[in-house]
C-alpha cells in the first residue's frame, strides 16, 4: 500500500451476547444525545436551580407571596419531571432501535474486518459495508471493544480478543489518525 500504510486485518470473530449488549448499550445512547448532552442534560438542570433561586430571592423579600414561591417551586419541579421522563423515554427508545440494528447487522454471525489504507470493510453480517474513514466521526477503544463510528448508522466493531496483545489500542489510534487525513470518494 502506498504511503507506507498497511492492511490490519483480517480479523474474524462472532461477537458475545455481552458485547452485543455493550455495543446495542452505547451506540443507542450516542444516538438518543446525539451530542447534545448539554442541551438535553444540564440546561435544563440549571433552568430548574436558577427558577428555584429566583423564587426564593422574591419570596424572601417579599416582592411575590410565599404562597406564590411555594407555587412556583411546585411547578419547576413538575416541568423538571416531566422533562427528565421525556428524556428518559427517548434515550430507552434509541437503545431499543440501536439493539435492533446491531442484533440485525451482527448477532450470530461470523464477521470478518479488515481496515485497508483509506476505508474498513466488514462482512459477513447481514449486508456487507465497506465505510471509508471520510464518513467516520470518531474511532474508540472501550471495554476490550474497538469502535468505528460512523456518520449514520451501527458502528463497526472488532472485539479486542480478535486481535493480537495490545494491539487493539494501536489499531484505534491508527483509525483516528486516518479520519483527519481520508480522502472523500
Amino acid at each position: 500500500m502506498p504511503d507506507g500504510q498497511e492492511a490490519h486485518g483480517p480479523y474474524v470473530f462472532t461477537l458475545e451476547p455481552g458485547e452485543l449488549d455493550a455495543v446495542a448499550a452505547r451506540y443507542g445512547l450516542r444516538d438518543a444525545l446525539g451530542g447534545g448532552l448539554t442541551a438535553s442534560h444540564h440546561a435544563p438542570l440549571a433552568a430548574f436551580v436558577l427558577t428555584l433561586l429566583f423564587a426564593a430571592i422574591l419570596a424572601k423579600t417579599d416582592l411575590i407571596s410565599r404562597r406564590a414561591g411555594e407555587a412556583v417551586f411546585v411547578l419547576a419541579a413538575l416541568a423538571f419531571m416531566v422533562q427528565r421522563l421525556v428524556t428518559h423515554r427517548r434515550i430507552w427508545r434509541a437503545r431499543n432501535r440501536g439493539r435492533a440494528e446491531v442484533e440485525r447487522l451482527l448477532s450470530g454471525r461470523r464477521v470478518t474486518v479488515t481496515i485497508e489504507e483509506s476505508a474498513v470493510r466488514e462482512s459477513g453480517g447481514a449486508a456487507p459495508r465497506r465505510i471509508l474513514f471520510a464518513d467516520c466521526v470518531e474511532a474508540e477503544e472501550a471495554g476490550g471493544l474497538v469502535y468505528l463510528w460512523t456518520r449514520a448508522g451501527a458502528p463497526i466493531v472488532m472485539p479486542s480478543r480478535a486481535m493480537s496483545e495490545g494491539e487493539s489500542p494501536r489499531l484505534a489510534a491508527k483509525a483516528r489518525a486516518r479520519l483527519g487525513h481520508a480522502p472523500r470518494a
